[in-house]
Order: C-alpha cells, then structure tokens, then sequence
C-alpha cells in the first residue's frame, strides 16, 4: 500500500465509479479491474480511500520533518563506538597499483606451482638448481723499481724442469720473476655455471665448471686476448653428499672448502678434493647457540705407479695428505652474530726429500725423490734442491745439474678465525673478521738437515762475509735464515654483507701479515702480493649495486715483503660481477 500511496499523492480524491480518466496509472488500475468485474465497486473505493489516507500521512510527516529541521539546530557528531574500523578513501592509482600487485603475485605462485599445465615440466627438474656468475676484471699489476730482479720463479723451474743449474752447461740462465716491469689494463673473465640436484631425500649432488687460464688450483681467472682464442673451461666442482639426519653430512669428491675460514690460509676460489665429515647441532639462520664440527681427509698427490720409469727398482707407495679439522660454534642474537672456528691443518708427506746420489752424467734421468717436489707452488716458502746430482769426475765443471726444488719444511697448522657481524639501522651491518695462523712444524734448524749435501736456496739473508751457508760457519760471519712460521689477518667491513639489490653497497679495509713458512705457499690468496706468503700490507676495497644482482668492486692490495730482498707489488682491480 506504501507504493499505492506515494503514487496517489497527487492523484486528488477519486472514485471507482467516475468515469473521467485520471492521470493517476493506479486509479486507472482499479477503475479496469471494476470495470472487468473483478473486484467491486465497494471494494475498490475501499482501496482508493486507503491509499488516499497514506498519502495524506506522507504528506503531513515530510511537512512535520521540514519545519522541525529549520527550529532545531544541527545533531552533533558522536565519536564512534570503541571497535569501529574506519575506512579512508582509497585513491583510484593505489587501487591500481595494489591490484597489480596481488596479479604479479598469484602470476608467479602459479608458475612456480604450475596450477595452470601442472604437468607441463617433468617432476625430476625439480630437484634441479642452476648456478652461475660472470666477472669481467680490468687489473693493473705495479712494482717499484726498488724490487731485486734476480727472484727465481720455482713455479716455472720445476714445472718446466727439472731445470740445469750449471751455468757452463745451461747459458740460458734459469727463469726469474718479473719484479720491475708494470702490467697494466690485465683484462680478464671468471664465468663460473653450477648445477646442484637433490637425487632423493637426503642424497644431494653437486657440479660446477669454470674458467681459468691453467689447472692451477687457486685461480679460475682467464686473461682475455691470446689472439681471440677460445678459452678454458675446467671441472671446479664434482661431488655428492649424504645427510641421513639434518645434523650430519658427508661429502665426497671435489668440493668447496668445507672449513670456515678466510684467505689468510686458503685461496677462495680453491676447492677440495677428499671426503669430509660435518656435524651441526641445529639448522642454521636460527637464533641462538650451536656448534659444528668438520675433519675430512683430502690427497694432494700420488705418486705414480711406475716411478722412477726408467729402472726396475720401484720407489715405495707414498702419498701426499691434507688432514683438516675444525671445531667452532655460532651464536646469533637480535644485537649480534658471532661465529668462531678452531682450526688444525697437517700436511703430510709434502716436505722435500734429498734423494739418493745421482749419476746424471751416467745416463740417470730421474732422481729418487723427485716426487716429492710440489705439484703447485707460488712463493715464499724456503726451499732446496733435492737432488743430490754426482759430478763427472773428469769434468765436473762441465757436469749438467738439472734440479727440482721441494719444500724444507713440514707444515702443521693451527689456525683461529673469528668473524663478529652487528646490525647498524635497519639495512647495514659491521662485519669484523680476525685470523691468526701458526705451523707448528717450523723450526728453523729443520732447514739444515741436509747440510752441506743440501742448503736451502730462498729466504737466506747473506752473510757479512759473503756466505751463502746458514748452517755452517762462526755466527758472525755466517748467513741466516730469514723467515718465520706465524700469520695473522684482520678486516673490517660496513654496509650490505651481499650486493644483491640496486643502489646496495660496503666498503672494508684489512691488513695481513704472512711470515714465509707459516703455511705452504700453493694455497693462499693468488691476488694479494700476487700470491705466496713472505708478504705484509694493505687491502681496501668497495662495491655498488648497479642493479639486481649485478654490481661494480674495486679493490687495491699493497703488498711488499717481510723478509729477504724487496718485492713490493701493488695490485688494482676493477671488477663488474653478475650472479644467478
């Protein structure tokens, strides 16, 4: 009846029996449905007069609600109930940019989850992860004109030896570090592409390649040029690793350095080759106390099968090892993360031998103990000649003496390394690294165990009277062993720990001091000093984001030597890096 009376408002007064036509569509209505008998005449001025009544009522209250709103003054707003959400205006853009949002989100959900083929990609690729980075490097190697330049390059003398050392016999001389001659604009690539796969629940797989100009063991840079010829690529990585519990690991092959460390001791590009147990007491990036543990067994060399090749008498099976362990803990907290690591690395059967005496100018071609010259060696180290070469009688100034340089000492490491990290603001962190390396092995009488067969050759300070012996003679006159078995590390870095976002940045400055024999100097940092130990200085460095996973570093080492004759060498690197 509501709608009946609001449409007979301006209907007027009206009977079912009036002829007349009316504007009003309802009184029409009704006058229809009297005229086809389907309700009465009573019936419908009943209704007329009802809704008639009801329109009158509407009418009397909007008049009633008018004047009451001019005499009374406006109603106060009540703050709202305890509770209530208030809801602001939304601009049009934000609810643009929140849609967009929302999309790229459930978009990337479901390619990841594959909702729309979900078997489109086969369930094994899964288990797949690729890895990969490119560094293009524009370097500059700086030496001062100071530097001796008679430094022999060992790496060179036993790689291209064994090397004569009779000057009578080899005129040629025998190869020497360039110590004077700057290298600049070095440019060069590292392109490193992994692959990790989980094989089944707990069976994990590992495989990297990557570049590198030899199979040195501490470098995968490959200088460009060489006439745009293709470059190397080498098996980096190559290994499998069982986890039955989360605790626990073990590893087996070729893979990455299984120890906490810095470069102090160990070159960071250098892998492993071995097997490796690991323990952790709970899942990392948690907070809280845990300790881990580390001890893998890894060879350096074998000797070959059929050595000396060219005699029937075979020398004995003898091997070269690294035993490693490490016991250390992490302790992260919202203020700070420390992490402390306690190191012991043996080396085993890598020091130099003196062979027996042998007849070169009778026909020998290999020596007893040439098999215990290293693999790979960079400077540093104090060294001999191992073979003990029988002079031709009747021409002993004419006798060749091809020799191979081995190590004088043993090598047994103890080494300390502690890395402290706290948060600055919201996004940077200080990052304070300290290592300090002992061998335990040095003492400096072991370099005279040969004399007066064999002396050493490096890191000997000549005598006032010209001596080159620094076993023999009055001690005064005599020369001396200049090296030393102790090395220590300290750095200092703020910003983002990883530059993985546009704009990120750090910057670190740090100071190492190496003594000559305080670790063997094959597997150090191959950029610092440009390799070795006997080396001291300065390295400062920074990166940029320039965008996602793409970032700029600069890095300058001064270097220059702790004992012996002066080398002091300045490395500058320019480097613009990307990872996946």
């Amino acid at each position: 009846m509501a709608l009946a009376a609001c449409v007979l408002v301006t209907a007027g007064r009206a009977s079912a029996q009036d002829g007349a036509a009316s504007p009003n569509a309802t009184v029409n209505l009704i006058r229809l449905l009297v005229k086809q008998h389907v309700i009465k005449a009573e019936e419908a001025d009943a209704l007329l007069k009802e809704a008639e009544q009801e329109a009158a009522d509407v009418r009397a209250r909007a008049a009633a609600a008018k004047t009451a709103s001019q005499v009374q003054p406006p109603a106060v707003t009540q703050a709202p109930p305890a509770g209530t959400l208030r809801i602001p205006y939304v601009p049009q853009i934000v609810k643009n940019q929140i849609r967009d949002e929302v999309k790229k989100e459930v978009m990337q959900q479901a390619r990841t989850e594959n909702w729309a083929q979900p078997d489109a990609v086969p369930e094994w690729t899964k288990r797949l992860h690729l890895t990969g980075d490119l560094r293009s490097r524009d370097e500059y190697d700086l030496y001062t004109l100071q530097n001796d330049d008679q430094i022999v390059d060992f790496q060179t003398f036993n790689a291209n030896g064994p090397t004569d050392v009779n000057g009578f016999t080899n005129p040629g001389g025998i190869p020497v570090l360039n110590t004077t001659q700057d290298r600049l604009h070095r440019l060069s690539i590292r392109a490193r592409l992994g692959l990790n796969a989980v094989i089944s629940d707990g069976v994990l797989a590992g495989i990297r390649l990557a570049s590198g100009g030899d199979g040195g063991p501490v470098s995968t840079t490959q200088l460009l040029g060489g006439g745009f010829g293709k470059k190397d690529f080498w098996l980096d990585q190559a290994y499998l690793t069982l986890e039955p519990w989360d605790w626990l690991a073990f590893t087996t092959g070729r893979m990455p350095n299984p120890f906490f460390h810095s470069d102090l001791v160990y070159d960071p590009d250098l892998q492993f080759d071995g097997a490796v147990l690991a323990l952790d007491t709970k899942e990392k990036n948690e907070d809280g106390f845990d300790g881990f543990f580390s001890e893998g067994l890894f060879p350096l060399e074998y000797i070959g099968s059929s050595f000396p090749a060219n005699s029937v008498s075979k020398a004995r099976d003898k091997q070269k090892w690294l035993w490693g362990t490490q016991a250390g803990f992490n302790w992260k907290e919202p203020g700070f993360e420390w992490r402390m690591g306690a190191s012991y690395y043996q080396f085993g059967g890598i020091q130099g031998q003196l062979s027996e005496p042998c007849f070169i100018y009778l026909g020998d071609k290999q020596c007893s103990t040439d098999y215990t010259r290293p693999a790979f060696m960079q400077k540093g180290n104090t060294l001999f000649l191992i073979r003990q070469i029988v002079l031709d009688p009747n021409n002993p100034t004419g006798s060749p003496q091809p020799q191979y340089a081995g190590l004088a000492f043993n090598y047994r490491v103890a080494d300390a390394t502690t890395e402290l990290s706290v948060p600055v603001g919201s996004s940077y962190r200080f990052i304070f690294d300290l290592d300090y390396a002992h061998n335990l092995a040095y003492h400096a009488t072991v370099a005279c165990r040969y004399a007066p067969f064999a002396l050493p050759v490096t890191n000997v300070e000549t005598g006032p009277s010209g001596s080159l012996d620094p076993c023999d003679g009055p001690a005064k006159t005599r020369a001396k062993l200049k090296s030393g078995g102790d090395g220590w590390y300290v750095n200092a870095t703020f910003g983002h720990p990883q530059i993985r976002k546009r704009w990120e940045w750090n910057i670190s400055a740090g100071y190492k001091y190496l003594e000559p024999d305080a670790v063997p100097d094959a597997f150090t940092d191959s950029d610092f000093h440009l390799g070795g130990t006997n080396a001291r200085g300065y390295i400062i460095s920074g990166a940029l984001g320039l965008f996602d996973n793409t970032w700029l570093s600069a890095r300058w080492l001064s270097a220059s030597e702790v004992f012996g004759p002066p080398l002091a060498i300045d490395v500058v690197q320019l480097d613009l890096n990307a990872g996946f």
